[in-house]
């Protein structure tokens, strides 16, 4: 009974925990740093471990920054430009670096700091010119950035990116040992309740949010597919420049006359000039996949295919943080933004049931560990069947008796 009661609790704890406001972290340096001492792989940390973090990072010659976005999730660190490098292209080039998944509330640590003896200052040219002792900089991208509410996230993580690696070149240029930390403020996941300070979890699986204009969706007439992109397709003929393509009307082509395959298309206007996309869904017992895009333009109709695999289990959606590119030999289609589809929807109404996961769960070192630990198993296994194999004598001679005699002739 007691078993249950603790495997209930824990499930209760877990369950409070993912409610809070984590945001990922990602530390990097330059010279000879304590940050080098740090393990490959981190975990989670609350706020007093990630304040003791930082004390562990500076010290007399070392020169520490934090730089803050306003939001953050782990999203933003698997979002990829149109070369398929990631946003975060200093991080993702830098040899000396710790990731920390999640980290509660990293903004309280420097709180907790000014009131140990450290001097948080707002960073700039001059933040350690003319002063000693124990500072750490700070800097917000959001008090030194105007982006245009039209911005996609892709192009915010852009500028922010090149405005984190002026910050730590300038840094490195001037000192020798440099340490920077960039975190968020809060969680876009995770939002405040307006009755009350308890934080909730925001559904992800509906890109479309109520109250916000939606810049390309179809819907087929019956209900049973589902397109949604933050931003009109581009398509780019024989390697010319990028055009977009603008909806001609808001009827919605769809056929459904088999069970396996369902197409479902729309009509744009590209240079006064009619283009048709059709998408392709095929059903494979338990999945579903987007084959192909059929792209017709002046009578001529060719595919495009995906250059990743996009599909789901049934029931599930399919979400892109963008880009997601059809082409063939001459034709390239390209939806830059926010890209999620869904054939086969089992809801009554046109909504997106939950996106399936995209990044692969049994990684390289998973799948080593899983093996050693059965191969330990295995010679564990044989080892205890062999010593309970192991037979004693049931009988013995009698000290007392007469002893046994064996005559030997020669």
């Amino acid at each position: 009974m007691s078993y249950y009661l603790i495997l209930i609790l824990g499930c209760l704890s877990a369950l409070s925990l993912s409610t809070t406001n984590e945001v990922p972290t990602i530390v990097i340096s330059c010279g000879n740093t304590q940050l080098e001492t740090l393990p490959k792989y981190q975990q989670s940390m609350n706020t007093l471990e990630f304040k003791k973090l930082l004390l562990s990072l500076w010290d007399e010659d070392t020169k520490v920054v934090m730089v803050l976005e306003n939001e953050l999730s782990l999203e933003d660190f698997t979002m990829k430009g149109t070369d398929g490098h990631s946003l975060f292209q200093l991080f993702e080039n830098a040899e000396d670096r710790r990731f920390f998944p999640s980290v509660y509330q990293p903004v309280k640590a420097l709180e907790m700091l000014s009131k140990n003896g450290f001097t948080v200052k707002a960073y700039n040219a001059d933040t350690y010119t003319n002063n000693s002792g124990k500072i750490i900089a700070f800097a917000d991208l959001n008090d030194n950035n105007h982006d245009s509410i039209d911005d996609s996230r892709q192009s915010i993580l852009l500028k922010h990116n090149n405005d984190v690696s002026k910050i730590f070149t300038a840094l490195c240029t001037q000192y020798k040992n440099v340490v920077l930390v960039f975190s968020g403020k809060i969680n876009p996941w995770i939002e405040k309740s307006e009755a009350s300070n308890a934080h909730h979890l925001v559904t992800r699986h509906l890109m479309a949010v109520d109250g916000k204009p939606e810049i390309f969706k179809i819907v087929d007439p019956k209900g049973k597919s589902l397109i949604y992109s933050a931003s009109y397709p581009t398509v780019s003929v024989n390697n010319g420049p990028d055009t977009l393509l603008e909806p001609s009307n808001t009827n919605v082509y769809l056929d459904d006359s088999r069970d396996s395959l369902l197409k479902v298309g729309t009509t744009f206007s590209v240079n006064n000039t009619k283009v048709t996309l059709r998408f392709r869904f095929e059903r494979i017992t338990f999945t579903w996949e987007l084959k192909s895009i059929e792209y017709e333009h002046d009578d001529n109709t060719v595919l495009l295919s995906p250059k990743q695999q996009i599909g789901a289990q049934k029931g599930l959606s399919y979400f892109s943080a963008g880009p997601v590119i059809f082409s063939n030999d001459s034709i390239v289609l390209k939806f830059n933004d926010k890209f999620q589809v869904q054939p086969w929807l089992t809801s009554e109404s046109p909504k997106f049931s939950d996106p399936q996961e995209q990044n692969s769960f049994f990684t390289p070192p998973i799948l080593a560990g899983l093996f050693v630990t059965a191969i330990m198993l295995f010679i564990v296994t044989w080892g205890i069947t062999m010593i309970m194999d192991i037979k004693t004598m049931d009988r013995f001679d009698d000290p007392k008796g007469k002893t046994i005699t064996i005559n030997v002739a020669e």
